[in-house]
């Protein structure tokens, strides 16, 4: 009675997930008309760069829920996309960075035709034609954080010819984010996420793959019970098939309540003759880590994974306290069995660690990089991880301190076989302090309120056709020499938004309206102040030309 309670479950809520994307499809129109055209924007912009090329940058700035992957053929960790939230305003990004392993410095690379903004969603590279990069799904937030656009898209970047390529294949995953995607058996592997707007929200537990030889989808129709529908968990190739551990999935309980859920349980699927699949829940063994979400996981060698950090919600009464990991577990893909990660030279000084085998997590503050007397990377979630010549390197993540969320950008590695010292190979920035709490926002909502009803009316948003930045104490993007309208547009868009958004008055009622209203008015004060730039430069440019050349070099911001 118990399994075919399981079974039925599961076929229920695949049933409900197809129900509900069926509704999805008739408000489209609602959710996320002004979305698609900010997306366009973005696309049109994108279309008129049509060359590669490289710039040297210090790091890339604070972002999570970003993709990181290792070259396959170079020593090299590839950045792609992202998000950051100051707690006011979403930016997102389809910027593309590069560390060099050698030089030990961050790059920022332009390709041509490049996909839209988004985050949550996956990147797999491949030794395939010089290197390549496959991207799916993801999303894009409004400014505002109250809309959502969820991607279906597939992309490849060929890492040889630097230029992207957006892969059309009829029968793919439903738009998504928060999914997880991998490399087996020569073709990619998609399962799981979750699609979210204003009213609903929706987990998966489908399982997708991408033949990579003939750009096929097909969906995998796998015996025994698999997963519940979940999103954020990880993916560890075995050598008969792909685990599935963990991953965290809501309900709602009431009509305004929601219950969050981290799951802690394992799943196999596996390869079985003909060409079929089977999903079956393992029984894992050893020094199992605590029960988290958001924690990551990086596959060092053909037989074991290292998960690292994390966060533990607990729901008290009203308030939820979240604690926070930054300690290593290592999980062996063929007997699922688990044992503690620790840096060989704390377990010497540290005794107790050999004896409980379940709390090993430092409890630092946000910030701190010191444990006794040696470094290691502070407590998150959602950090970015890569392996590339047995090191793993961690980059980023969240943590949160007293009320704010405080998003890193720091580059971290170890040596998994020696296993004795973290590196710290770039410090994040302080942006605590960029951290404007939600009564400011608030408080700003109600002001805007009380100025629209005076000067607008309602339902619309002053200042969208012109300002007058000679009164105000605004620094505005810097125009550089070797600059086009495009390329302008493409540097800077993220600036002109945050600017658009702190210098555009609207009433509230609504959202859309004002998020397209930023967009357009972001994109047009970008185009007036480049030309203006442009005509003032006309003169002195003509005179450099007959005396010297110009110092094109790009100044750090």
């Amino acid at each position: 009675m118990g399994k075919k309670n399981k079974k039925e479950k599961g076929r229920g809520a695949e049933k409900t997930a197809q129900k509900m994307m069926k509704k999805q499809k008739g408000k489209k129109g609602e959710d996320t008309e002004d979305l698609e055209a900010m997306i366009a924007e973005f696309k049109q912009a994108d279309k008129m760069k049509t060359t590669y090329h490289e710039e040297k940058t210090s790091h890339p700035s604070p972002r999570s829920n970003m993709s990181f992957c290792a070259h396959p053929e170079k020593d090299e960790l590839i950045l792609f996309g992202g998000e950051y939230f100051n707690g006011k305003k979403t930016f997102m990004y389809n910027e593309m960075f590069v560390y060099n392993l050698k030089r030990g410095d961050w790059s920022k690379r332009f390709a041509p035709n490049p996909p839209p903004p988004r985050c949550a969603h996956q990147a797999v590279a491949v030794a395939k034609e010089g290197g390549q990069m496959w991207v799916f799904g993801g999303e894009f937030s409004s400014p505002n954080n109250s809309q959502f656009y969820h991607y279906k898209d597939l992309w490849v970047l060929s890492l040889k010819e630097h230029v992207w390529r957006q892969v059309k294949a009829a029968n793919g995953p439903s738009p998504r984010s928060g999914h997880r995607m991998c490399h087996f058996n020569k073709n990619l592997f998609v399962f799981g996420g979750f699609h979210e707007t204003s009213r609903d929200f929706l987990y998966f537990n489908d399982c997708y793959m991408f033949n990579l030889a003939e750009s096929v989808w097909s969906k995998i129709a796998a015996a025994g019970t698999g997963p519940s529908p979940r999103s954020a968990c990880q993916l560890a190739v075995a050598p008969t098939g792909i685990l599935v551990v963990g991953g965290y999935s809501k309900t709602r309980v009431k009509k305004d309540v929601e219950k969050g859920t981290a799951h802690a349980d394992m799943f196999l699927l596996s390869t079985e003759p003909n060409s079929k699949y089977k999903w079956k829940q393992v029984k894992e063994t050893g020094q199992k880590p605590w029960p988290r979400s958001g924690y990551s996981l990086a596959q060092i060698s053909q037989n074991r994974s290292v998960m690292f950090g994390g966060v533990r919600d607990e729901d008290l009464e009203e308030n939820l306290e979240s604690q926070f990991f930054n300690s290593m577990s290592c999980l062996d893909v063929i007997s699922h069995r688990w044992f503690n990660f620790d840096l060989r030279h704390a377990r010497g000084e540290s005794s107790s660690s050999e004896d409980d085998g379940m709390d090993h997590d430092g409890q630092l503050a946000a910030g701190s990089s010191t444990a006794g007397n040696f470094s290691v990377p502070c407590p998150r979630m959602n950090a970015a991880v890569a392996v590339k010549k047995h090191n793993m390197f961690i980059y980023g993540g969240m943590v949160e301190q007293d009320s704010r969320q405080i998003t890193l950008n720091d580059l971290w590695s170890i040596d998994v076989k020696k296993v004795d010292a973290w590196k710290e190979l770039v410090k994040s920035d302080d942006t605590a302090t960029d951290w404007q709490e939600e009564g400011s926002d608030a408080d700003s909502d109600g002001d805007d309120d009380d100025s629209d009803d005076d000067e607008t009316g309602g339902g619309e948003c002053s200042k969208s056709s012109g300002i007058d930045w000679s009164n105000t104490d605004v620094t505005l993007p810097t125009v550089r020499a070797t600059d086009s309208l495009p390329s302008f547009w493409f540097r800077t868009r993220e600036d002109w938004l945050e600017l658009i958004s702190d210098n555009l008055v609207c009433d509230g009622s609504d959202e859309m309206r004002r998020a397209d209203d930023i967009a357009a008015s972001a994109e047009k004060q970008a185009r007036l102040h480049f030309e203006r730039e442009r005509q003032h430069d006309e003169p002195q440019n003509d005179e450099q030309q007959n005396d010297e050349p110009q110092n094109d070099e790009p100044k750090e911001e």
